[in-house]
């Protein structure tokens, strides 16, 4: 393990700066089989925007709502709580911003921004997968539940990891596997993907994700409405506040 582990290391300095991924064959046909389940990726490129909205579950009771934005590499989310309260986080393509329940803005540098740019920074991920990440391995098939799936092991230059099982019978995504955080604030996500609904502009979109937080939390998003090729500029301008810190850091 530790020979393959330094042999990853010396291969991603090789990469680092390069653009496309190293990406074997098989890694390779598993994406293809990915896009072309969802609607391909002529079908794909036709979105230049989309919004969705949807629940969010928790023991079985809905426990707040969300707003989602994306166009290109432009994002918005909003979460919205019972007491009426939201919060809310995006990128206008230069910064990535936080603006918390309490109205406190942020704006995220270093591994945090790295990571939410490459999350939410460009339209369809799965067409920029090979210029997100430096590597792109195929670990194998496994089963996962009842399901027999392909385990590709996607690694950043910074080498975050993202472990993606794809089924072997619809070529879909469903399951994630990652750490997020920073230092010692870090967790394990798992993520369960499911529900693929085809939506009137051709593509297949999962309408239900579980996030399994740790052993003892989970919280699942249920989409109720995709709409796209809607937007425009103004959806995505920066909250003022977030504006503020933006201008100040430029002096």
């Amino acid at each position: 393990m530790l020979q393959i582990l330094l042999v990853l290391a010396l291969f991603l300095q090789h990469q680092e700066g390069k653009n496309t991924a190293h990406l074997s064959p098989k890694a390779d046909a598993v994406i293809s089989s990915f896009i072309r389940a969802k609607g391909g990726e002529s079908a794909l490129k036709k979105i230049k925007d989309y919004t969705i909205k949807g629940e969010v579950v928790s023991s079985n009771k809905v426990v707040g709502t969300f707003e989602i934005f994306q166009a290109g590499n432009r994002h918005l989310s909003i979460d919205h709580f019972p007491d009426g309260s939201s919060r809310q986080h995006g990128t206008d393509g230069k910064i990535a911003w936080n603006l918390d329940v309490d109205g406190n803005a942020s704006i995220l540098d270093g591994q945090d921004a790295r990571d939410y740019m490459r999350h939410y920074g460009t339209m369809h991920q799965s067409l920029e997968w090979k210029n997100q990440f430096a590597a792109i391995l195929y670990a194998g098939e496994k089963t996962s539940g009842d399901e027999l799936v392909h385990h590709l092991i996607f690694v950043a230059n910074d080498n975050r990891q993202i472990n993606r099982y794809f089924s072997a019978e619809s070529g879909l995504l469903i399951r994630e596997e990652q750490i997020n955080g920073t230092n010692e604030n870090t967790q394990i996500l798992i993520s369960e993907i499911g529900d693929y609904v085809r939506e009137t502009n051709g593509e297949l979109v999962s309408r239900s994700r579980l996030n399994h937080f740790g052993a003892e939390y989970s919280i699942e998003y249920k989409i109720t409405s995709v709409e796209s090729n809607s937007l425009s500029d103004k959806t995505f301008e920066v909250p003022r506040s977030v504006a503020e810190i933006r201008d100040k850091n430029r002096e």
